[in-house]
């Protein structure tokens, strides 16, 4: 059973409570109390449900931070920032569990997740999928893992995409960073999956998810860009499977993979 309802990104996040007047409240809680032994069963079965074609709307976004730096001979700047503060049960959950830090993000793209990570994601009732949901809107393949001898040179999937198209979650995920700390990454989202599965996503103009929220697959979560270390507007896309790097394109729809990839899958099954 799912248990993350009060964590799940809806449409509009953190909103503030409504004020009720007093003789309506008096009157609903009357007829609550002649309902709840009923509601109480239901309500344990019933998900709430998400509009995955819906970017969550942000109560408020953090400070700016563009973060510059030089990177050879050029200069670069993680920023603009644009990343949403974290509020209610979602960043008290985070905080709990020391995610949406720079050193959770650090550990998350570098490492295997902590066993009190992958412990939460139990919890939450979040299970492990094979399949996994096409990362960004209309774009294609433009580039793979790419190694130099036994040394990795370029780290994860590069898609060909304009500034300000659609994210989504390749999986069912708890979101473990959301900032623009990273060197190079620019503004990132990183997302925890069941399985001790973690995906990353680099270089985006704005990310309207936050450390502690539970994302469902094929949620949009942020919008592409090209901050950080990035030659062109594109999404980047790092998977790993218990701290080590894997090729996620085995993973996606067939349907999704360019045509000689396709047949070089096939060939090695």
């Amino acid at each position: 059973m799912h248990r993350f309802g009060p964590l799940l990104a809806f449409v509009l996040a953190c909103a503030e409570p409504l004020e009720i007047p007093a003789e309506v409240e008096v009157e609903a809680e009357a007829q609550v109390e002649a309902q709840v032994e009923a509601e109480v069963e239901v309500e344990a079965q019933v998900e709430p449900e998400v509009d995955l074609d819906a970017l969550p709307e942000v109560a408020a976004w953090k400070d700016d931070a563009d973060r510059c730096d030089r990177h050879g001979r050029r200069q670069y700047c993680n920023g603009p920032r644009r990343v949403p503060r974290g509020c209610g049960d979602a960043a008290r959950f985070a905080r709990s569990l020391g995610l949406g830090t720079h050193r959770a993000a650090a550990e998350l793209i570098r490492t295997a997740p902590r066993p009190e990570w992958i412990e939460a994601l139990a919890s939450l009732g979040l299970e492990a999928r094979r399949k996994l949901v096409w990362p960004i809107d209309g774009a294609r393949y433009g580039r793979g893992l790419e190694f130099r001898g036994r040394r990795i040179v370029h780290r994860g999937v590069d898609f060909s995409a304009e500034v300000g198209t659609p994210v989504r979650a390749v999986a069912d995920a708890l979101v473990g960073y959301a900032d623009n700390t990273v060197r190079g990454y620019g503004n990132l989202l990183v997302l925890l999956h069941a399985g001790g599965e973690v995906s990353a996503y680099a270089h985006l103009s704005a990310i309207h998810v936050f450390p502690g929220q539970v994302i469902r697959a094929g949620q949009r979560v942020a919008l592409s860009g090209n901050t950080g270390i990035s030659r062109g507007p594109h999404l980047h896309m790092e998977w790993r499977e218990n701290g080590d790097i894997a090729d996620p394109m085995p993973r996606f729809p067939s349907a999704r993979l360019p045509r000689w990839m396709r047949t070089q899958l096939a060939a090695a099954r």
